[in-house]
């Protein structure tokens, strides 16, 4: 008939394996949380009146070199400002933030405080003889510049046609020739 130590064994495996799928699914859960969480105390962060204040200021400025935006401004904004991309594209560097959740919350404005403050960011590591000074808010822009070029980013953004149709919702406008058609 059946023997009891060999139901036991199958009983104890597949617990086993079920126990291990569970623990996989449950750690793929808490990644996810633990990133989102990540993004959303970031993005409070650079929401913040403050913040916001000063990626106006910084964005909104108007100068030729480097010499010309320390002499107009000082650089106490714009390093607040270039710490603030910095640490994001340290998180994503490392992989603990999603490009997608990333772009969805920050891609125009990485663009633009990058095509702004870049400069200012290539005088300061010569000023400063700090080579590697804002790497991290360099590499941010550039992975966020290959995203926004590639399949994943056309697929991700597609819908908008179809809330177009259906709600008469407008297209959003930044970046309106790479919307998927």
């Amino acid at each position: 008939m059946f023997d009891v130590s060999a139901i036991a064994t199958v009983v104890a495996t597949v617990s086993v394996v079920v126990g291990v799928i569970f623990t996989v699914l449950e750690l793929r859960h808490m990644t996810r949380t633990r990133q989102t969480d990540l993004i959303m105390r970031m993005y409070e962060n650079v929401s913040s009146r403050e913040a916001t204040e000063l990626l106006f200021r910084v964005g909104s400025s108007k100068f030729a070199s480097f010499e010309d935006y320390a002499k107009k401004y000082g650089l106490t904004d714009a390093a607040e400002a270039i710490g603030i991309f910095e640490r994001v594209g340290l998180l994503l560097e490392q992989n603990l933030i999603d490009i997608r959740l990333m772009d969805r919350l920050f891609g125009g404005m990485v663009a633009t405080m990058w095509e702004k403050l870049g400069p200012v960011v290539h005088g300061m590591r010569k000023a400063l003889r700090q080579p590697y000074l804002g790497m991290h808010f360099e590499y941010l822009y550039y992975r966020m510049r290959v995203y926004g070029e590639s399949n994943e980013w056309k697929k991700d953004h597609s819908h908008w046609k179809e809330y177009e149709k259906k709600y008469g919702l407008p297209r959003p406008s930044l970046y309106p020739d790479r919307i998927a058609s």
